[in-house]
């Protein structure tokens, strides 16, 4: 499926979350500051570039002379054009322009730029995963114990299987097997052999018979199981409950509510944490923010804000961490 490009916004700003925690991070990105990144970027030039981060540089520096080479385009490129991204980095800015997000890409490495419609991108490989959020174990001296995503499960109708569905057995029918005639069978006489002979066909038929039956009804149950409890696409949409989403018939109307296209995988994983104050360091790249007049909401997935359309959740920090949650500004 292809990445769309909040997703790979999202891969970017984790990939470089886990560089921060790791102290990984190129100089200019440590030390954020217009002059700095440009220096970063100066520095990143003379290692090897190739065609495609050549276009992220031409499209940030909106130069389109492809007789320079990197080295003299960041160098005749305005420091101010770097501000957008470091006030994003710092953020101060809720969103910025796709050029930054690329630029930022191609400053830490990161794999699967630059994005391309209709390209899937599987993030950077060396990236190991945290452990789960509600994971009892230590990691530096803290637990963290984010709501699970069940409790908060949207009531949609829609039942997840224990199993595979159970297709009857086929029931075992005895069969009586007639020896032939002499003396190991004991002599049957031909008119008692024509009456086994029909009790022996009727016995195959309702074998058969059963045998039907039961294909039948396990491929009966088989479909109903499929129907029931497959996520509905075509024909449906979703709106945002409080907490999560609900899917809806895409020509029902909500009142006070945004009826969207269905996203499946948004549907499956995007809550709203209701108990922020149990968030902990564990949560980072696990965990996403907006602040939106003075005011934090955690979600368990990224991509655009659920209620507020056009502004971007952001992958959480050590920094929100500390100040606002381990501080106990924000307790729930």
């Amino acid at each position: 499926m292809a990445t769309l490009f909040p997703d790979y916004q999202q891969m970017i700003m984790q990939a470089y979350e886990r560089k921060k925690v790791n102290n990984t991070l190129p100089h200019g990105l440590m030390h954020l500051k217009p002059a700095k990144l440009k220096e970063e970027c100066l520095k990143r030039c003379t290692k090897d570039v190739n065609k495609r981060d050549e276009k992220i540089i031409r499209d940030f520096c909106g130069d389109l002379n492809d007789a320079r080479t990197c080295y003299a385009i960041i160098q005749r490129c305005e420091t101010d054009k770097f501000r957008p991204l470091v006030n994003y980095l710092k953020e101060k800015s809720g969103s910025t322009d796709e050029k930054n997000i690329e630029l930022l890409a191609w400053l830490i490495d990161f794999s699967g730029r630059p994005w391309e419609l209709g390209k899937t991108v599987a993030g950077d490989e060396d990236i190991n995963e945290d452990p789960a959020l509600n994971d009892p174990s230590p990691a530096k001296g803290d637990l963290v114990a984010v709501p699970d995503s069940s409790a908060n499960s949207p009531a949609t109708g829609i039942d997840t299987p224990a199993g595979n569905p159970v297709i009857p057995e086929i029931p075992i029918i005895p069969v009586r097997f007639v020896g032939s005639i002499g003396k190991e069978s004991g002599g049957v006489s031909p008119a008692e052999t024509g009456k086994q002979e029909k009790v022996r066909g009727k016995s195959v038929k309702t074998l058969a018979a059963a045998v039907m039956l039961s294909l039948v009804l396990g491929t009966g149950g088989m479909w109903w199981w499929k129907d029931k409890n497959q996520t509905p696409r075509s024909g449906y949409c979703m709106y945002w409950l409080e907490d999560h989403y609900e899917p809806i018939a895409c020509n029902q109307k909500i009142s006070n509510a945004r009826v969207i296209a269905l996203d499946t995988m948004r549907l499956k994983n995007l809550r709203k944490i209701t108990r922020p104050d149990t968030i902990t360091y564990q949560a980072i790249g696990k965990v996403w923010y907006s602040k939106i007049a003075g005011k934090f909401e955690f979600y368990t997935s990224g991509g655009e804000h659920p209620v507020v359309f056009g502004r971007e959740l952001r992958p959480i920090t050590i920094y929100i961490i500390d100040k606002y949650i381990r501080s106990g500004i924000i307790t729930n």
